[in-house]
C-alpha cells in the first residue's frame, strides 16, 4: 500500500513540472494548392532579328508588295517562270523531320518562315511570319510519286497543339510531284513533273497532312516516316545532325550535317522601305525574267520528256494491278475484269492526252511571250 501511494505521489510531481507551450500557427503546414504543370520554354536559337531586317535583306533579291489583305508581302525576283516554292534544293531527314535544304541564298528566310501564296499577276509570293519549322508543307504519297505543296496563307501554328487549318484543300497547281525513286536526288528541280500532270497524280496519291509538335512551339515535318521513304526509294534514309549557325551565310549543308541558321524574330509595327504597287511590280518581274528562248527550249523539251515517261508508267502499272485481279478472279468473273481493265486504260490514257495538249499550249504560250519580250528588248536597246 506505501509502495503505491509512493508511485502515485511521484507522477503528480512530475506532471506539476510539465510547461504549456502556445501553438505556433507559423509552424503549421502550409496548405497545397493546384500547380499547373511547368511550360516548355521556346527552343533555344541563336541570335534575334527583326521584320525590317526581313524587309532590308530580302528587298536585295526580290519585291515588296502591299498585297490586301496579307500586308506586305514578298516576290523573288530572276528564278524564272516555271519556279515553284521547295523545288531548288533537297530534303534531308533530322531531328525535325524532313528538312528543307534550299540552293538560294535567301532560302533560310521563306522556306522556314511564313507562308506561299499565288497570284496570276506576281507568281508565288511569300507572306512573313514568325515561327521557325523545317518546312512548311504538306505532303501527297502512292506507290510511284512523292508530292509536297507549300501551306499557303491563313494555316496557322499554334503552339502545343499544331496547325489551325481551317480548309484543307489546295489547288492542284500548288503540289510538286517527283517519281518516288528521285526523292533522295541532291537537286531535286530536274525530276520535277510538269503541273500538267497534277490532277493525275493527285488521284494516285494520298494527304499526308498530320505533324508532331515538340517542345509546345517546333513543328516536327514527320507525315512521312522514313520506313515508307525507304520502301519507295529502295535506299536507306540517313538521319544528318543538325548544327545551328549564327549567320545566314554559313547555312548550308555536308554530307552528314546540315547547318540551320534560325534567329528569334522580333515583332514590331514597320513597313518596307521600298516598296511597289502590285501592277508595277508584275511589270518588273516581267523584265526581270532571265530564260532566253535556248533556255526555255531546254526545259520545254525535259517537261515533255518527264511527262511521256510517268505517264508510261502509271499504264505499266495499272496493267499489272488488273492482271493480277483478273488471274484471281474466278472463271466466270475473268471476262468482266478484263472489260473492266480495258475501261479504266482506255479512261487513263483519255487523261494523258489531255495533259500532253495542255502542257503543248502552255509551252506555245510561253514562247510566244518570250518572242515577244525579246523583240520589245531588242527595240529599246537600239533606240538608245
Amino acid at each position: 500500500m506505501k509502495r503505491a501511494s509512493l508511485v502515485l505521489a511521484l507522477i503528480l510531481l512530475a506532471s506539476s513540472c510539465i510547461l504549456y507551450v502556445p501553438y505556433d500557427e507559423s509552424r503549421r503546414p502550409a496548405a497545397r494548392t493546384y500547380e499547373p504543370p511547368p511550360v516548355a520554354a521556346p527552343p533555344a536559337v541563336y541570335g534575334e532579328i527583326s521584320i525590317s531586317f526581313i524587309y532590308d535583306y530580302l528587298g536585295r533579291y526580290g519585291f515588296w508588295v502591299n498585297y490586301n489583305p496579307y500586308g506586305y508581302v514578298w516576290v523573288p525576283r530572276g528564278v524564272g517562270r516555271h519556279w515553284r516554292p521547295y523545288t531548288q534544293g533537297r530534303w534531308v531527314w533530322t531531328e525535325y523531320g524532313w528538312t528543307w535544304v534550299s540552293n538560294h541564298p535567301w532560302g533560310w528566310i521563306p522556306f522556314h518562315y511564313g507562308r506561299w501564296g499565288w497570284d496570276n499577276r506576281l507568281g508565288w509570293f511569300w507572306v512573313p511570319d514568325v515561327i521557325w519549322a523545317p518546312a512548311w508543307v504538306v505532303w501527297r504519297f502512292g506507290d510511284l510519286y512523292i508530292g509536297w505543296a507549300p501551306l499557303p496563307p491563313g494555316v496557322e501554328f499554334v503552339a502545343g497543339y499544331g496547325l489551325r487549318w481551317p480548309r484543307r484543300d489546295l489547288p492542284h497547281h500548288y503540289w510538286v510531284f517527283v517519281e518516288g525513286r528521285r526523292f533522295h536526288s541532291n537537286q531535286l528541280s530536274p525530276w520535277i513533273l510538269p503541273p500538267e500532270r497534277n490532277i493525275t497524280i493527285i488521284n494516285f496519291t494520298v494527304i499526308r497532312d498530320r505533324y508532331t509538335v515538340k517542345d509546345r512551339y517546333t513543328l516536327v515535318n514527320d507525315a512521312l516516316s522514313p520506313q515508307e521513304i525507304e520502301r519507295l526509294t529502295r535506299r536507306p534514309v540517313t538521319k544528318v545532325t543538325v548544327r545551328q549557325v549564327q549567320k545566314p551565310e554559313e547555312a548550308g549543308s555536308g554530307l552528314d550535317e546540315v547547318r540551320i541558321y534560325r534567329p528569334q524574330i522580333k515583332q514590331e509595327q514597320v513597313t518596307p522601305k521600298n516598296s511597289l504597287p502590285k501592277e508595277e511590280a508584275a511589270k518588273k518581274i516581267r523584265l526581270a525574267e532571265e530564260a532566253g528562248p535556248e533556255k526555255v527550249e531546254v526545259i520545254h523539251r525535259q517537261e515533255a520528256s518527264l511527262l511521256e515517261r510517268t505517264q508510261k508508267l502509271e499504264l505499266e502499272q495499272l496493267k499489272r494491278k488488273a492482271e493480277e485481279e483478273t488471274r484471281q478472279a474466278p472463271p466466270q468473273e475473268k471476262q468482266r475484269k478484263l472489260t473492266e481493265l480495258q475501261a479504266r486504260i482506255e479512261e487513263l490514257k483519255k487523261k494523258h492526252e489531255q495533259e500532253k495538249q495542255e502542257l503543248q499550249k502552255r509551252q506555245a504560250e510561253e514562247k510566244k511571250v518570250i518572242r515577244k519580250e525579246n523583240l520589245r528588248r531588242k527595240t529599246e536597246k537600239e533606240k538608245k
